[in-house]
């Protein structure tokens, strides 16, 4: 995807209801959308914790003087996990009660509680234990796709934890037994993220992940599930190379699909 496409999509993108007009208006998958969406909040809520926790004991008095866990949420623009945990720590309960009541909700005593938890978690598309769960399943789908990929291909391999279990280090999901010729090149690992790839993003697993994994096993490959944009390839080093899901259309677009069509939200 080009910058100024994504800067548009990025731009516009406030809400998961923008997500299919976008989809439509762009012909790019719902997929593809939802993923940049999601980074967009995880940035916004990262570079505006400090501001929020700034305002934790008005956030506190406000619930108490009858506000909803999501109404306090929609208030400050904060996903609503986030704003329900800040309030019922100040209430006194610790994190292993926090996380009981997200396991267990129907389980919770105070009834207030029980009711604005539940609400408030069914309105959280990024940050309640649901949501985690549905983005884990996607990261599996996509590691499922390349294991199927590289079976097709009759190429052995040995997976993330096969590769962990023969001793310490950073491992990419997938070690080569065999280097396989990919676009002229000889790959020897491959990657998979099912993300979109930002610059940010992207030079953070360079730095933390691509370049070891090059000096360890040779060149490899990324998999950048829900696109990339452009400016990633003009500056590519030789040790790795990316693609995204257009990449496995051809052999598997069936797979492709489901998980470019896969929805975090309910």
């Amino acid at each position: 995807m080009d910058s100024k496409l994504y800067k548009t999509c990025y731009n516009a993108l406030t809400d998961h209801e923008d997500v299919l007009l976008l989809s439509q208006k762009y012909e790019i998958p719902a997929g593809v959308l939802s993923t940049i969406l999601n980074q967009k909040v995880v940035t916004l809520v990262k570079r505006s914790y400090r501001q929020f926790n700034e305002k934790e004991n008005e956030f506190v008095a406000c619930w108490k003087a009858g506000e909803t866990f999501l109404d306090l949420a929609k208030k400050c623009g904060y996903p609503p996990t986030l704003v329900m945990s800040v309030i019922l720590k100040k209430n006194g309960y610790n994190k292993k009660q926090i996380a009981a009541f997200y396991k267990n909700p129907t389980g919770i005593q105070n009834p207030r509680i029980r009711s604005e938890l539940l609400e408030a978690l069914d309105a959280d598309y990024y940050f309640s234990p649901r949501a985690h769960k549905m983005q884990e399943i996607k990261g599996k789908a996509g590691e499922e796709i390349i294991s199927g990929w590289l079976k097709l291909k009759e190429c052995e391999f040995l997976c993330e934890d096969e590769i962990r279990a023969s001793g310490p280090g950073k491992t990419p999901d997938f070690v080569l037994k065999k280097p396989i010729r990919i676009s002229g090149h000889e790959i020897h690992w491959v990657e998979s993220k099912a993300l979109f790839g930002d610059m940010a993003e992207h030079k953070h697993y360079e730095k933390n992940q691509f370049l070891e994994y090059s000096e360890i096993y040779g060149t490899g490959l990324v998999v950048y599930w829900f696109g990339f944009i452009s400016e990633i390839t003009e500056n590519l080093p030789d040790n790795y190379h990316v693609v995204d899901f257009s990449f496995f259309k051809e052999d598997l677009g069936d797979q492709v699909e489901k998980l470019l069509n896969y929805s975090i939200y309910w």
